[in-house]
């Protein structure tokens, strides 16, 4: 008799244990799974369905020559939602600590250094059929590295390889991809693509002055208004960043550039649109084509 009211004492025991674990575990899941399942649907190359480009798209995207240059300054390490410039983990009053704001939308935790990266990398894969050999990417801060023929799988790993760190100087990678077009064009004449050079930055350039004389050397030894375009893609919410990137939109043929080649678009626009589509968008308007010549 004793023995069995030993026995169920024990099953007793074991079963609350099993039942508290089990409440555990199920608050755990409960307050993870909305943040997990929204950074997937956000963020996994299986994008809502405006966000995936159709057939004449991509091909359109692969009558360019695609090159994609990304910012990898410290800011980059930032919230989307955070502002250029450091914040505290947790503020002081009266005595307590209290935890900044968490993000309204659970996407905005991400920082915009892997926010880039997850665009990119969805970009290289929609576009694969049209550019198999893959797309031109370059990192750029106080320096810049520029690879070649870089498909999804890179992008992830050259992502992963990189600790954004130091300031925005935009000139020289600028130069570089500008100088490579025009080297290769007066090489291969009219058989060589356009150039689509897609830059995203979550800030003003450091070296703006130098940036906006690179574009418009540029223009100047430009044949054709459809030659080059140039996407500004501006990541985060820095409040320096738009008046500067909007004279580089619409300030420079009255600077003496000879064609207007500069688009810039907002964060609110490319985190609506994806990065793919936005591109897209632009190309299959034939907006620069258009442009009339500035005549100095």
């Amino acid at each position: 008799m004793e023995a069995n009211v030993g026995r169920k004492k024990t099953i007793k025991r074991g079963l609350s244990k099993f039942i508290v674990g089990q409440c555990a575990l199920a608050m755990t899941i409960g307050t993870a799974i909305p943040s997990f399942a929204t950074s997937f649907v956000e963020y996994s190359p299986f994008l809502p369905q405006q966000a995936v480009l159709r057939e004449p798209e991509i091909q359109k995207l692969g009558t360019y020559d695609l090159a994609l240059v990304i910012d990898k300054s410290a800011s980059m390490t930032y919230r989307l939602n955070q502002r250029n410039a450091p914040q505290k983990s947790a503020e002081i009053e009266d005595g307590l600590d209290r935890p900044l704001p968490v993000a309204a939308d659970p996407g905005d935790s991400i920082t915009r250094w892997d926010w880039c990266k997850n665009q990119a990398r969805n970009l290289a894969e929609q576009i694969k059929k049209v550019l198999p050999s893959g797309l031109k990417l370059s990192m750029f801060s106080n320096n810049y590295d520029s690879y070649a023929n870089v498909d999804g799988e890179k992008v992830e790993a050259l992502f992963n390889e990189v600790e954004p760190s130091g300031g925005t100087h935009v000139s020289r990678v600028l130069s570089h991809h500008l100088d490579e077009y025009f080297a290769h064009r007066d090489a291969g004449g009219d058989k060589i693509k356009p150039l689509l050079l897609a830059m995203i930055t979550d800030g003003a350039p450091e070296d703006g002055m130098k940036t906006k004389e690179a574009i418009i050397r540029a223009t100047k030894n430009m044949k054709r208004s459809d030659e080059i375009l140039i996407a500004i893609l501006q990541v985060g919410n820095d409040r320096r960043a738009p008046k500067f990137l909007a004279d580089l939109d619409e300030g420079l043929v009255n600077q003496n550039a000879k064609y207007d080649i500069v688009e810039v678009k907002s964060f609110a626009e490319i985190k609506k649109q994806g990065l793919a589509r936005v591109l897209a968008n632009l190309v299959t308007r034939d907006h620069v084509a258009s442009l009339p010549q500035h005549h100095i």
